[in-house]
């Protein structure tokens, strides 16, 4: 080997394994300790969801573990029962127009506070981020109350407004992280060049701020497809959204299918998390 070779071999060794001091026991013993935790963590929060899709392929009529045999019967009862069917396209109806409320409002409230620095804004971040905070408990009963007055229970529209309550604390954390990394000389850049505030907004600073908002816009998705204890306030009988559908079966019909909801749920909820991360990481490589 020649002595640039061995150079080469050499940097590509400290570029890849620094050089640093041999641990000590006691580090030894807490960074494996630390590894055990969060394996049990990761296994506590993993372990659950795995049974319940495992759950749904069970060949029984009744909730048993381990399986007594494997079928996609509860399955082909699941997307052959118009009930079933009906709770899901209801849920992301409601879902897709909270998390379009959710995401309008939370962004412009993020920007505005962002660009009107003093305790006013502070005051109203501390009220938009209020409903993450109350017992969900609590929101459900002053959504009921509201609604009955108004005549609203049941109502799809007003069940979405009463989830993009929930889903703008999720959007205005997200916006207004991203907002604290862009340069607001880039806007004032722009002002200065003849742009409007309105033309400014669109081209750019919400440009910078697609990841951000996709992701806000994700959470509140997720958060009204899959809440169940609004829904029990403010569903009536016109609104049975597939929680809503999930927890009337838990009470009177223990089966399999089941199962198969709450897989559905799951699928639709790690999918719309893996299209965002696609999404970021194809932006990112466009960007590079």
């Amino acid at each position: 080997m020649t002595a640039t070779a061995r150079d080469r071999v050499i940097e590509r060794k400290i570029r890849t394994r620094p050089d640093r001091l041999p641990a000590g026991p006691l580090e030894r013993v807490l960074r494996w300790t630390l590894r055990v935790v969060v394996a049990l963590v990761f296994a506590f929060l993993v372990i659950p969801i795995l049974i319940v899709v495992i759950e749904s392929f069970n060949s029984v009529d009744y909730l048993t573990f381990p399986l007594e045999g494997w079928s996609l019967v509860h399955y082909e009862r699941f997307f052959s029962d118009p009930a079933w069917i009906d709770a899901t396209l209801q849920s992301a109806k409601i879902a897709v127009l909270a998390a379009v409320i959710a995401t309008v409002v939370g962004t412009f409230g993020a920007w505005g506070m962002a660009r009107t620095p003093g305790r006013g804004a502070g005051f109203a971040f501390a009220l938009m981020y209020s409903p993450i905070v109350v017992p969900i408990i609590v929101l459900a009963m002053g959504f009921y109350f509201v609604f009955a007055d108004l005549r609203l229970v049941g109502d799809w529209v007003a069940i979405s407004v009463a989830y993009s309550v929930m889903g703008v604390p999720y959007v205005l954390t997200s916006v207004s992280s991203a907002l604290q990394q862009l340069d607001p000389e880039l806007e004032n850049a722009a002002r200065t060049l003849g742009a409007r505030m309105r033309q400014t907004l669109a081209r750019i600073t919400l440009p910078q701020l697609t990841s951000a908002i996709s992701a806000g816009a994700l959470f509140a998705f997720v958060i009204a497809f899959d809440e169940a204890v609004i829904i029990l306030f403010v569903a009536g009988s016109d609104s049975v959204t597939l929680a809503r559908r999930l927890w009337d079966s838990v009470r009177y019909d223990l089966t399999p299918t089941l199962a198969v909801a709450g897989t559905v749920l799951i699928v639709v909820c790690v999918g719309l998390f893996l299209i965002t991360e696609l999404i970021k990481a194809l932006r990112e490589r466009r960007r590079s």
